[in-house]
């Protein structure tokens, strides 16, 4: 699957392992994939998440709360999670079950679209569509909806077809 993606799509998996490693997670998951498309440059995603009025460090400030917020539900206080140092993660964390199914889902979408190759823009579609649980909460804390930003990325795909054409 991986020969499908464009030079943009590897970068945002491999931004996206580096997030995950930044935060100490052991594994990547969607909400990563989310926040390396955030830090795209002109890229449909990237552009879509702008026109959302979203941008990487509301995303990655959206996790840390929801990470918190977790944990307080489970009797961490916010105290506590504040004073432990992040710890680095392994060298490339390997992707979720749920991140997996995410790069499946954006193969589903290139292909629904005829597509040949996978462009972020399918990559923020197979994130959105349905969204993570994490992914849901992080947009909802920051007044996103996840169908929303997917007609916004189909906006952009298809304002980019028109210049194209």
């Amino acid at each position: 699957m991986f020969e499908r993606f464009v030079r943009e799509s590897r970068r945002a998996v491999t931004c996206a392992q580096d997030e995950a490693r930044a935060l100490g997670a052991e594994r990547v998951e969607p909400e990563h994939l989310l926040l390396a498309l955030a830090g795209g440059c002109g890229d449909p995603a990237a552009c879509a998440i702008g026109e959302a009025g979203l941008s990487r460090e509301a995303i990655a400030g959206a996790i840390e709360q929801d990470l918190v917020a977790t944990l307080e539900v489970v009797g961490v206080p916010a105290s506590v999670v504040a004073s432990v140092p992040a710890r680095p993660g392994a060298d490339r964390p390997r992707l979720n079950l749920a991140a997996r199914d995410a790069l499946e889902r954006s193969l589903r979408e290139a292909l629904r679209r005829g597509d040949r190759r996978i462009g972020t823009e399918h990559l923020l579609l197979g994130v959105l569509r349905p969204p993570a649980a994490t992914v849901a909460r992080v947009l909802a804390r920051l007044g996103v909806e996840p169908e929303g930003l997917a007609a916004l990325v189909q906006l952009e795909v298809a304002a980019a077809d028109r210049r194209c054409a």
